[in-house]
């Protein structure tokens, strides 16, 4: 996976649906994160690979830590490729009032 990456940008795509008490859809959005990979030599990946940081991560690595020294950039949500676009789901609980504010007092 990361030989795949290496010197190429890549798509991070989450969506996600907040559901109403009734059990109905009152939001749904997808959030993209287009994230560039610098040219990674084999003995990084190996390297990379031994720290066992990248062992049941969706890309094979974790922009959050030791991974991050392989992005060049990111074009969008960072919270988005950790794991969830933390932004964009507290701005659709603030507009559906299920929040009245954010962080919450």
């Amino acid at each position: 996976m990361l030989s795949l990456l290496s010197g190429k940008e890549h798509e991070v795509i989450t969506g996600f649906s907040i559901i109403n008490p009734a059990g109905l859809i009152a939001h749904t959005e997808h959030v993209s994160t287009i994230v560039g990979i610098k040219d990674l030599s084999k003995k990084e990946i190996t390297a990379y690979i031994e720290t066992g940081e990248s062992i049941g991560k969706a890309g094979a690595y974790a922009i959050q830590g030791i991974g991050a020294f392989m992005v060049k950039d990111i074009t969008g949500s960072y919270s988005n490729v950790v794991g969830l676009p933390v932004y964009h789901v507290i701005q659709a609980l603030l507009a559906l009032g299920a929040l009245d504010v954010f962080p919450m007092e």
